[in-house]
């Protein structure tokens, strides 16, 4: 990260060059990259100005503060730099969060019980090769059951379902 520092009516002293560079360098654990940073210092009286502009992914960031001290009002900076950049990273992972739990369900044989939520269980029966008779015997009495079978006579997946007490359809999907 290469940093620009511009100093009005201001001499920048290899000290404040130092300490402008360790801070920003507590940036890095935000796992962004900063371009184009360019920090302007400037005195006007007793007040003491700090301003940064970058770019971060494509996307300007700027920052202001004002002191009556150099080294708190860069410390001020850094702050709020690093404040915007966390709300950045917030949105975009508040974003992208229920597309990659819904994913981790999907793919995942048994899902993992998180925040109270219902658990998914995937269980592959073994393949049942029976007859239309047969079928109709192991379908439960209960409404709403359901016997995934391949018959025998022409080899296919078919799904029998009871939706009453007297009515069963066959599904062949």
């Amino acid at each position: 990260m290469s940093i620009k520092i511009t100093g009005r009516h201001l001499v920048i002293t290899s000290a404040l060059r130092q300490h402008v560079e360790s801070r920003f360098e507590r940036l890095v654990r935000y796992d962004v990259k900063l371009t184009h940073l360019e920090v302007i210092l400037g005195v006007n009286k007793l007040q003491h100005h700090a301003e940064v502009v970058c770019t971060m992914q494509r996307r300007r960031i700027q920052a202001k503060a004002s002191t009556q001290e150099m080294y708190t009002t860069i410390d001020q900076l850094v702050d709020r730099l690093a404040t915007q950049i966390r709300k950045y990273k917030k949105r975009k992972t508040d974003n992208k969060e229920p597309v990659k739990r819904l994913a981790r369900k999907a793919l995942s044989p048994v899902a993992r019980k998180e925040d109270d939520e219902e658990m998914i269980e995937v269980i592959c029966p073994p393949k049942v090769m029976l007859t239309l008779e047969d079928a109709k015997r192991r379908l439960d009495s209960l409404p709403g059951s359901l016997v995934v079978f391949t018959a025998r006579s022409s080899g296919k997946l078919q799904i029998l379902q009871r939706l009453d007490r007297n009515r069963v359809v066959l599904i062949d999907p």
